[in-house]
């Protein structure tokens, strides 16, 4: 059974296609060589989890289709992240240091 753990196997390996002497073609390096088309595939994914929920909540779906879309969007928001050399632990710390913080009001 997959756990936690898994998300700092993911992040080694997007890191490890940044890294010169990496794999010449991968999509992970294709992806870290145009972020512009990884940001627009955040935003696809990020709509595909939202269409995946609504037509669970509907009954029109399964948990097992929100997780795979959930998943996509999780390894695109990584390489979004490590195209700008931004870590997995400083976006944790910052969820810490909101966790039990009183909700803004907008």
């Amino acid at each position: 059974m997959a756990n936690e753990s898994f998300l700092a196997q993911l992040w080694a390996t997007i890191e490890s296609r940044k890294a010169v002497g990496g794999p010449e073609k991968s999509y992970t390096r294709e992806l870290l060589g145009n972020p512009s088309k990884a940001r627009k595939k955040v935003a696809e994914e990020a709509h595909e989890v939202n269409e995946a929920h609504q037509a669970l909540l509907a009954g029109h779906d399964t948990k097992d289709h929100l997780a795979q879309e959930a998943a996509d969007l999780i390894y695109h928001l990584f390489v979004v992240l490590a195209s700008a050399d931004v870590t997995p632990s400083e976006v944790y710390s910052v969820l810490e240091s909101r966790h039990g913080q009183r909700p803004r009001r907008t």
